[in-house]
């Protein structure tokens, strides 16, 4: 998926997310879907998210991590989900298959 697209497709998801990507408060200039996918979790811890926004960030991150695109996969798993991973996570009850399986298995290797 080409970086523009994924941007296009996270701002949908949550509001206000492309303009903190061009932003100074942005860590990740890479111009990279994982960079992008890290600059979300730090999007996220950053500011409340209510539930509509939470369901329609893990259908993109559904979609995502269970696509034909392996970059993108690696990149919404290691970058995004991984930053996130945590028992009791707002986005962990919207994820399913490939993607709540990934967090299943960062979540159990927490300390």
């Amino acid at each position: 998926m080409p970086r523009e697209r994924l941007i296009l497709d996270l701002d949908r998801s949550l509001p206000g997310f492309a303009e903190y990507l061009g932003s100074g408060a942005n860590l990740f200039a890479s111009a990279t879907p994982a960079a992008t996918f890290a600059a979300c979790s730090h999007f996220v811890r950053d500011r409340p998210i209510d539930s509509e926004h939470w369901r329609a960030l893990a259908n993109l991150v559904n979609d995502a991590v269970a696509g034909p695109d392996e970059a993108l996969a690696e990149a919404a798993c290691t970058c995004f989900l991984e930053n996130l991973a945590a028992p009791d996570h707002p986005l962990k009850p919207y994820l399913i298959g490939d993607a709540l399986r990934y967090w299943q298995q960062w979540e159990s290797a927490l300390p």
